[in-house]
């Protein structure tokens, strides 16, 4: 063989393997705000327990800050879920107070993504002071791409901490069970 020609090859291979590199943890740095933590959220005592909310045609469900001078950590996890397709759960925080309804923030704004139903342990975001908004979207793949989940249940419930969510996902509105991905996501405050 061409000296040459090995060596271009060989740089050619290493340039993709670099940029495979590269690509992979961007994306990883992008989605993975949250960290695995070993404890759950510190919600203290129950104070009261909200009828459940359904929205039919929902692709996401927007939970957000009124205080800019309170602290705040987001807390979530996937407590489970039966579904006939493949499940997906990103959550977006966004400096911001909330869009119009189903539209979410940009890509940047992602700060997690877990590609399953299974349950997880707790999840916790950065604490943060101000304004924010954070977008719970669940998608479904039945083979092809991604697709938006076509409806959201919540229940929520105030504790003395903050207020959690059970937040329960339909991919198929026609089956109208809403448990194909069910996560809870935890708002705990601090004075």
């Amino acid at each position: 063989m061409n000296p040459l020609r090995t060596a271009v090859k060989a740089l050619f291979l290493f340039l993709v393997a670099l940029t495979v590199v590269l690509a992979g943890s961007t994306g990883y740095a992008q989605t993975q705000e949250g960290r695995l933590v070993g404890a759950s959220p510190p919600l203290g005592a129950l104070v009261r327990q909200y009828e459940a909310v359904t929205r039919n045609g929902a692709t996401a469900y927007a939970i957000w800050t009124t205080d800019s001078t309170t602290a705040h950590q987001m807390w979530f996890r996937i407590a489970g879920g039966e579904a006939l397709y493949r499940q997906r759960l990103r959550v977006y925080k966004e400096n911001a107070g909330p869009r119009p309804a189903d539209t979410l923030p940009p890509a940047s704004t992602l700060a997690n993504e877990l590609l399953a139903n299974a349950p997880t342990g707790w999840y916790a975001l950065n604490q943060k002071r101000d304004i924010f908004t954070y977008y719970i979207d669940g998608d479904h793949r039945d083979g092809g791409s991604w697709g938006n989940d076509e409806g959201v249940r919540v229940v929520r419930a105030r504790f003395e901490n903050g207020l959690l969510y059970q937040i329960y996902f339909e991919d198929v509105p026609q089956l109208d069970d809403y448990d194909d991905l069910i996560v809870e996501v935890a708002l705990v405050q601090t004075p």
